[in-house]
């Protein structure tokens, strides 16, 4: 059986999943260029049939990771569900006065079933455009990510928690899964949501919600949670194993108009989460970073803990766009008595494409969790020899030529200091760059964070990741079991550096002497491993800088055109695509 999963919401996204086995996936991002994009996957969806991915007639069910179709909610489909219009980010900028949508139907919609329908119209005559028809199933949000984590991880019983900003009207969920079967056993509402206090930390910062939330905890190694760690300790409590805010003022229709009413005068009236945040004064940057954050750790950590002892289950599995934050990973594998930790790689809701997917599939048949497990994620386009050197032939601000030994020629170039563009095999799924679409460097020098950073015109707080030898990384990095190296392979995890290793790898160490690594295997990947490996033969280090191929505000490179650019804009000094080595003349 064959089932095409698609996520709607930020990050949209499409995967295949053939016979239970991850198949396919690309976010819409990777092909459209517009970073983080909301919305239905219209070019992931054509590219499928165009690039003979799968053939129409393939496809037996189509999974939609969502469930709830509220009347209120019309705009926000109709804006999802309709390629000709004018685009803009509907949760960082306020809607163009030159807006123009080319669909007028979601103005008829008046009740919460005329939604749905018009939802399932929608989507029904996108699939039609490129030959697809066969029966749509409707997904729960957080059931698909449940179901994300809970089929990839290898784990037959494992306790799965949900946790974002909003999905369903729900911000997290708690489940127990054995045998296949995933029994939700509690949720929390949209109103008392934990990621909603980050995503608002993050807005006061300066910075974009669902999308920068990863400054904000690189920034929290630099502040003071101490200062106002009280005032943060009343804004929430656990209560029966949920997060509750406190005296919450409530979004009503009454206080709504206040809020505008009074902004427009100049005065802020708020509610929610951004009245919680709202409490504990004024803060610098660095401090209210750092005080989400400890605060967020506590709770988290405390949830999870509650939840454990009452199931008695040992094996966490996480998924949740607030499970991107590594930190939060690290402090929730050092709980007393949990004995293994997996966070799906995909974690945003880009990841709810693959999970209503995989949870369609296993509804009704048996799971094995050993045969089902995740082996890597390298699920995107790929682009053979003869592609690269078609594209390279007739560029004459380039020279290159075909290498012999691309793993020891990059490192022999890594190691004399050189920036790295590393292009190879398929694309990965998921925010991270595992080692096939990778700016790589060496980690021995403190200072690149700012500069490379400042080619790549970014703005960060967290120090390049390192990629490091899987067989190297108890010399390397504090362990507290063998169950960790598994989500290190995702780098969604962080881990303390010894102290020899943050000396002899300043680049990759945090201000607190911690590390997001990528532990690589010669399975998962046996290019890049051999590249690690050979390194090492020539300078003694087992792990090198490995950060996204992209600059800020952009989406990793999907294609090698995308990858040759920063090349030609000398934001990178070697260009290595396949087996072709590409430099400026």
């Amino acid at each position: 059986m064959t089932i095409l999963g698609i996520s709607l919401t930020h990050d949209g996204t499409v995967s295949i999943i053939k016979n239970g086995k991850h198949y396919f996936s690309i976010a819409e991002e990777r092909l459209n260029r517009r970073k983080a994009y909301i919305g239905f996957p219209f070019e992931g969806l054509r590219y499928l049939i165009n690039s003979n991915i799968i053939k129409p007639s393939e496809i037996d069910i189509v999974a939609v990771s969502s469930s709830v179709f509220l009347k209120n909610w019309a705009f926000t489909f109709a804006f999802q569900l309709t390629e000709n219009k004018m685009y803009y980010d509907l949760q960082n900028e306020q809607k163009p006065s030159n807006f123009y949508i080319h669909d007028k139907e979601y103005l008829e919609i008046k009740t919460d079933k005329d939604c749905k329908a018009y939802v399932d119209r929608k989507i029904k005559k996108l699939l039609e455009t490129v030959g697809i028809n066969c029966k749509i199933q409707y997904v729960d949000h957080h059931l698909s990510h449940a179901a994300s984590a809970y089929y990839s991880s290898g784990f037959n019983e494992a306790l799965s928690v949900t946790m974002d900003g909003e999905g369903d009207l729900l911000s997290a969920t708690v489940n127990i899964c054995k045998n296949g079967k995933i029994n939700k056993i509690s949720e929390t509402s949209n109103k008392h949501s934990a990621g909603y206090l980050y995503s608002e930390v993050t807005r006061r910062c300066g910075y974009k919600i669902s999308r920068h939330e990863g400054k904000i905890t690189g920034l929290a190694a630099y502040g003071d949670y101490k200062k106002h760690e009280e005032c943060f300790d009343n804004l929430t409590s656990v209560v029966n194993g949920k997060l509750e805010y406190k005296d919450r003022v409530n979004r009503s229709f009454i206080n709504k108009i206040k809020n505008k009413v009074l902004n427009l005068i100049g005065r802020n009236f708020y509610m929610g989460h951004q009245e919680l945040i709202n409490r504990c004064d004024t803060l610098s940057n660095k401090d209210l970073s750092a005080s989400i954050q400890n605060h967020l750790e506590k709770r988290i950590v405390e949830i999870i803990r509650f939840w454990k002892d009452k199931t008695g289950i040992g094996k966490i599995v996480l998924s949740g766009g607030i499970f991107a934050n590594v930190k939060f990973n690290q402090l929730i594998s050092e709980i007393e008595g949990v004995d293994g930790t997996y966070i799906f790689p995909c974690m945003g809701d880009g990841g709810n494409a693959y999970g209503a997917a995989i949870y369609t599939y296993f509804k009704k048949r048996d799971f094995d969790p050993i045969k089902n497990k995740i082996q890597n994620v390298y699920l995107g386009p790929s682009f053979d020899n003869e592609y690269v050197f078609n594209m390279l032939k007739n560029n004459d601000k380039i020279e290159f030529y075909k290498s012999h030994n691309i793993p020891q020629e990059t490192a022999q170039l890594i190691s004399e200091g050189k920036i790295i563009g590393w292009f190879q095999g398929r694309m990965e799924y998921g925010p991270r760059a595992l080692g096939n679409r990778s700016v790589l460097a060496s980690p021995v020098d403190r200072d690149i964070n700012k500069w490379l950073n400042e080619r790549m015109k970014r703005t960060e707080f967290m120090p390049f990741a390192p990629s490091c030898l899987n067989e190297k990384a108890d010399e390397v990095f504090e362990l507290s079991g063998e169950f960790l190296k598994f989500p290190a392979e995702f780098m969604t995890i962080t881990f303390k550096m010894k102290q020899e290793w943050v000396e002899r790898a300043p680049a990759v160490a945090h201000i607190d002497d911690t590390a997001r690594p990528q532990l690589v295997t010669e399975e998962s990947n046996p290019k890049y491993y051999r590249l690690l490996q050979e390194y090492y033969k020539i300078t003694g280090l087992p792990l090198i800088i490995n950060t996204s191929f992209n600059v800020h505000e952009e989406p990793i490179v999907c294609t090698p055109e995308e990858g040759l650019q920063p090349l030609l804009n000398s934001v990178i000094d070697v260009f290595v695509c396949e087996d072709y080595i590409c430099k400026l003349k």
